[in-house]
């Protein structure tokens, strides 16, 4: 119910698809469990024709919450689903850094576990705007071309997105990246773990940290031009995000003037 697709998206699915019904489901740190899923299946196939037929599941990973679906997870999920003659699609818009923090093959994480498409995002790790959708049954991808016509996201110079994913790509430059900005947030949450000035709200799986902090504290943090993000709809909740080029002095910097507003307070 938290994820990018459901929340952000100004209704594009529905939209997109010419009127088919999103679902929003909750779930535990921002991910959906299989009984869940099992049972919302299960209950539309109930109700017959009093009700819109559920065709495929999205999952997010990492997910909007920066927590991140284990390959067993994953497997559950698309088995459950697989089951009931539906598709699996994965918004891997932080893509990269699930890979780098699961360690293990793209392949591993999508086709292998039984996704059947996947949102490959670029843009949260380092190019310009650049995305793209991989479909691993070229049945299923038939017609999509008319469709990114259709959407407005066929380029006159489509060539400026592809060079820069073919940058991305080359000598694991994207994985780099990530696991650099992995690296950041886990120093950057061993450090806020000393303090008891902030509680940590999620698990902590890639370059994301959400974490409550009161006002007075925020407020220090900004005046010494720190940038973050209040999270919408939950007062006092912040989201920090580390990036492929977030440097360590500027977590310490952070961490130090942190640790300073704290004793302050």
């Amino acid at each position: 119910e938290h994820s990018h697709l459901n929340t952000d998206e100004c209704a594009a699915s529905e939209f997109y698809s010419g009127g088919a019904k999103l679902l929003a489901l909750p779930g535990d740190d921002c991910k959906l469990g299989t009984e869940r899923v099992r049972e919302t299946i299960a209950r539309a196939g109930q109700l017959g024709d009093h009700t819109n037929q559920p065709t495929l599941l999205s999952i997010t990973q990492a997910t909007e919450f920066g927590t991140v679906y284990s390959l067993e997870e994953i497997r559950e999920l698309t088995a459950t689903v697989h089951e009931a003659g539906m598709y699996v699609h994965m918004d891997g818009t932080r893509f990269a850094n699930a890979i780098c923090s699961l360690g293990c093959s793209p392949a591993d994480m999508t086709w292998r576990a039984g996704v059947d498409m996947v949102s490959f995002g670029a843009t949260k790790n380092g190019a310009m705007m650049a995305e793209a959708l991989l479909v691993f049954d070229a049945a299923d991808a038939v017609g999509l071309g008319r469709r990114r016509k259709q959407g407005g996201h066929l380029l006159s110079k489509m060539r400026y997105v592809s060079a820069q994913l073919e940058a991305y790509l080359a000598d694991d430059l994207w994985l780099r990246m990530a696991a650099h900005a992995n690296r950041m947030a886990r120093r950057m949450v061993e450090g806020l773990e000393e303090l008891d000035s902030v509680e940590l709200l999620h698990t902590v799986q890639s370059n994301e940290i959400f974490l409550r902090m009161d006002a007075a504290v925020c407020h220090g943090l900004r005046a010494a031009e720190f940038q973050f993000h209040e999270w919408p709809g939950r007062p006092g909740v912040y989201r920090l995000v580390m990036s492929h080029c977030t440097q360590e002095a500027e977590v310490e910097d952070f961490l130090d003037t942190l640790a300073e507003l704290s004793r302050n307070r």
